[in-house]
């Protein structure tokens, strides 16, 4: 290589005297090449010149400034495994020499024949070059590379102090870029929307385009796609659906996401876009985005990778080692961001899950730190209380919240188990809500204990176990119900055949000569109650030897001998029993019989027991179209608001000493088995009307 030593001529000297203060006082690198080219062309004369700079990836060369070329020159030359020299270098003819790095054809096309590349020295390393072009041939003196050389150097040292002051500024922006990035990922536990957020603060530091892809059910799925213009998102989308990516396991996001190690592509040619355009269209797309380099970077917590994130960068940005290292700690620090997220969301659903069990379980959890006095209530055990979500929970709440009759109870166990050895804790008491319902509720606990064995904390469930304990009494009842329909049908049929007897015996008594008139008519009246009780006992059996498949039954003979059970127990209660029907307009529908009566039944029975003395219970059957609509209708107290909600529910009842609370629950699944519908109509406190629907049918 040639001394850097002065050049001869006093006008090049005076040149590169000048020089160095215009190129050292340069602020800005766009200046300071321009100042160079100046510079290159007073020093020696040219056709074209060029600045090189080596890439960060030392697989070729960047061109930032040329003169003289045209437009069509490249930016960006790859060695293609050709070595470039290390001094100046002179190439007299640029179509024969065997050692030109680049193709011929460029420079045919440019039209040049020789040239002289001088590169840049400092510190015994060359990463640059300055190179002089002519397009005829050229021969060069010892002096015109003394003065290039010169030159070069110079050039060389400014490149370099801005290159260190840009430095020093962008590892200011570094600092400052994941400082916001990381009060960002911080901020929110919606990892999307975050991750959206930081996309926008990359292409507002570092690039045009980003791009995040994270890991769903083992597959890469892009959530977000960011440009420094908002403008460009329709291009991305459109892009998108017209040429959506491939993601392969041995190029770009999807190698870097299967290999977990960082790619970068400091120069994007003209080559890799044709080896990258599915069609021309394709082609003249990605030469619209103009990308000169891009960055893939994995996502990584803990030795596992969540997802990538892509830059890329437009218009002559080309991205470097430092660019990598930046990255990958933005994606170091988004990663953990998005497993924190993911493991908070699993959790959030784990509780939603746990919320909704124990809703549809009827249950809630409970706390209570003793040594601290701190007591936790869940929603779900402020909603079985009836308490709203603000409730503050105590220890004086909680006793307030047992009903007055088991509070008493209820505290001595709970406190003579905790002054025991026992590790958990049981026991059942009632509440009373809001709304006058009582509940019985079901306590279990754990205690945690310390070494001494007193009892420092506990949790547990609390669980509705009303249903269960409803269901026990009416299970007894059922039973005792049941055991006193079998004994009466068989006192019933029993007594059916004395009954017969008797009606006999009177007959003949009846139609003895010479009864005497007062005889005759006291054997009128016992005929008359003989037949009505053989007709209960009748209609008794009845009732139990019901068929159970579907007949065609008249509706208003079935509604007539339900009433005709009942008419005795009305009159005692000084009721009156009316229905409004005439047989002979009789409506028939395809019913099991037997079910239809016990609705009929439980209804007149229930409005019989809600009916004050003098109050009338009126019974109808009337068609519409192709429906049959039985009604009963009572002048009683009516229902309640309150209670109107819980009609069809099993086990609610308001006759507590009598009701199992299954029989409108039990009405309701019958009718609704035959097609039909029951309803309350909503009347308040001027009595009650039932309506039961049932569709007519003849097969």
């Amino acid at each position: 290589m040639l001394s850097p030593s002065l050049p001869d001529r006093p006008e090049a000297l005076s040149i590169l005297i000048k020089a160095s203060s215009l190129v050292l006082h340069a602020g800005s690198e766009e200046i300071l090449l321009a100042k160079i080219l100046d510079l290159a062309s007073n020093l020696l004369v040219a056709d074209a010149y060029g600045i090189w700079r080596e890439s960060e990836d030392r697989l070729g060369w960047r061109v930032l400034a040329h003169r003289g070329l045209s437009g069509a020159y490249p930016k960006t030359f790859l060695l293609d495994g050709k070595t470039f020299p290390g001094g100046v270098w002179v190439v007299g003819d640029m179509a024969t020499d065997e050692r030109v790095p680049f193709h011929p054809s460029i420079y045919e096309r440019e039209g040049i024949s020789s040239a002289m590349i001088v590169p840049w020295v400092l510190d015994s390393t060359s990463n640059g070059a300055m190179v002089y072009y002519w397009r005829s041939a050229r021969q060069f003196s010892p002096d015109d590379t003394r003065c290039a050389l010169a030159l070069s150097n110079l050039s060389a040292s400014a490149l370099n102090r801005l290159e260190l002051n840009e430095q020093n500024r962008r590892e200011k922006q570094r600092l400052s870029f994941l400082a916001e990035a990381s009060a960002m990922l911080a901020s929110s536990l919606d990892y999307e929307s975050t991750l959206e957020r930081v996309a926008r603060l990359v292409v507002s530091h570092m690039a045009e385009w980003c791009t995040v892809h994270v890991a769903e059910n083992g597959r890469l799925a892009r959530l977000v796609v960011a440009h420094a213009d908002p403008g460009m998102a329709g291009f991305a989308e459109e892009y998108e659906r017209r040429y959506p990516e491939q993601i392969e396991t041995d190029r770009g996001v999807g190698k870097v996401f299967s290999t977990g190690t960082p790619e970068i592509v400091s120069s994007i040619t003209e080559e890799m876009l044709d080896a990258a355009a599915q069609d021309d269209e394709h082609r003249h797309l990605l030469q619209q985005l103009q990308l000169s380099s891009s960055i893939v970077v994995p996502l990584k917590s803990r030795e596992k990778t969540l997802g990538v994130i892509r830059l890329l960068a437009t218009k002559g940005r080309y991205f470097g080692d430092r660019d990598v290292e930046l990255a990958l700690d933005l994606a170091q620090r988004a990663a953990v961001a998005i497993e924190n997220a993911q493991l908070h969301h699993a959790l959030l659903e784990q509780a939603a899950e746990l919320k909704l069990s124990h809703a549809a379980a009827k249950m809630g959890s409970w706390t209570w730190d003793l040594e601290n006095g701190r007591l936790s209530w869940s929603s779900e055990f402020k909603a079985l209380h009836g308490l709203r979500e603000d409730a503050e929970p105590t220890g004086e709440a909680g006793y307030e919240l047992v009903h007055p009759e088991d509070r008493e109870l209820a505290h001595q166990a709970f406190w003579a188990t905790l002054q025991s050895s026992a590790s958990v804790f049981n026991s059942e008491h009632r509440t009373i809500t809001p709304d006058g319902r009582i509940l019985w509720l079901q306590v279990r606990g754990r205690i945690r204990r310390n070494q001494s064995g007193k009892a420092t904390w506990i949790a547990g469930l609390i669980i509705d176990v009303t249903e269960s304990r409803m269901a026990e009494q009416a299970l007894r009842r059922a039973e005792k119900l049941a055991a006193a329909g079998r004994l009466a049908a068989t006192v019933a049929h029993e007594v059916n055949n004395p009954l017969e007897a008797l009606v006999n015996a009177i007959y003949l008594a009846q139609h003895v000569e010479g009864l005497p008139q007062e005889a005759a008519d006291h054997l009128c009246l016992a005929d008359s109650e003989l037949r009505r009780m053989t007709h209960i006992v009748r209609q008794t059996l009845g009732f139990y030897r019901e068929s159970t498949l579907p007949q065609s039954t008249g509706i208003l003979q079935l509604v007539s001998e339900v009433l005709d059970l009942y008419r005795s127990r009305s009159n005692t209660r000084g009721l009156t029993l009316r229905t409004s029907g005439n047989l002979a307009d009789e409506l028939f529908v395809t019913v099991i019989a037997g079910e239809i009566k016990q609705v009929v039944a439980n209804l007149v029975a229930n409005a019989i027991d809600a009916t004050p003395p003098g109050g009338l219970i009126e019974t109808s059957v009337l068609r519409f179209e192709d429906t049959v609509e039985i009604v009963v209708m009572d002048t009683g107290s009516g229902i309640s608001e309150g209670n109107r909600k819980h009609l069809f529910e099993p086990f609610f009842t308001t006759k507590s000493d009598v009701g199992t609370g299954l029989g409108l629950w039990v009405s309701k699944g019958i009718v609704e088995k035959h097609g039909g519908s029951i309803v309350i109509d909503d009347a308040g406190e001027q009595g009650t009307t039932f309506r039961v629907r049932l569709p007519i049918r003849t097969g």
